[in-house]
């Protein structure tokens, strides 16, 4: 029916106020601890639980899954009872599927709350804007590779408190938002991310400062403009080295 319910043996398919419900139970014989990794572990109860998954033939899916709640009788092991997670398919404390999850979450990335909720209403799925951009929130941020051509500037919180901001001039997306305009932030930021081949900056001497101290870069001074039409050149072609720090 689905690649991801493989690993369940399904007992019953059928449709109910338009949804197709599946009650199911895990193949699984024997179960280890997922913290010692011992096992086999007892059997301390059943339960069912049940997941909402992508939708099938324009209807949503709800699954009845049968897990077990079991012992670890490893004595020296912090966990008394614990329940069987299904590859794949379950979730600590989460009522989706995974793929279901990846659907909303990507809904969000793409179109944020409102958009995505409606796309998803399409999709049989239906969530509110405020739970998509839940959901949006919870997501880890991706780790960034470290730029080739990076942009560097400030801007004025309020009064004379500032920011600083480094943006990819490859991609030309922002990177990080410091508090402060500070030299040896930046330094310490250069020699985390030794890749760093150009930096655009404006004309602050606290900028030309970090990147004085931190690793050997090629940089350009220039005006908020400049350095944004200095990036975006930049990750096109090289620039002749200046001798100015």
């Amino acid at each position: 029916m689905s690649p991801h319910l493989d690993v369940l043996r399904v007992e019953r398919v059928w449709s109910s106020g338009g949804v197709v419900r599946i009650a199911a139970r895990t193949r699984k014989l024997t179960v280890v601890c997922p913290d010692c990794r011992c096992g086999p572990a007892r059997v301390h109860s059943r339960y069912s639980r049940t997941l909402a998954d992508v939708a099938a033939g324009g209807r949503p899916v709800l699954i009845s899954l049968m897990v077990r709640r079991l012992f670890c009788d490893r004595a020296d092991c912090g966990r008394r009872t614990f329940a069987e997670q299904v590859e794949g398919l379950t979730v600590r404390y989460q009522r989706r599927s995974p793929l279901l999850q990846h659907l909303v979450e990507m809904a969000g990335v793409l179109l944020a709350g409102r958009g995505g909720a409606r796309l998803l209403r399409i999709l049989k799925t239906p969530l509110s804007r405020t739970s998509v951009l839940f959901q949006l929130m919870r997501m880890g941020l991706p780790s960034a590779a470290t730029p080739r051509v990076l942009g560097v500037d400030d801007f004025a919180l309020y009064a004379d408190v500032y920011g600083t901001l480094l943006v990819d001039g490859d991609r030309r997306l922002p990177i990080e938002v410091w508090a402060g305009r500070d030299a040896e932030q930046l330094a310490s930021w250069l020699r985390a991310h030794p890749g760093v081949e150009m930096v655009c900056r404006d004309g602050s001497l606290v900028y030309r400062q970090g990147i004085t101290e931190g690793p050997r870069t090629r940089s350009r001074s220039a005006t908020v403009f400049t350095c944004r039409r200095g990036c975006r050149s930049g990750s096109r072609t090289s620039p002749r080295p200046t001798a100015t720090a």
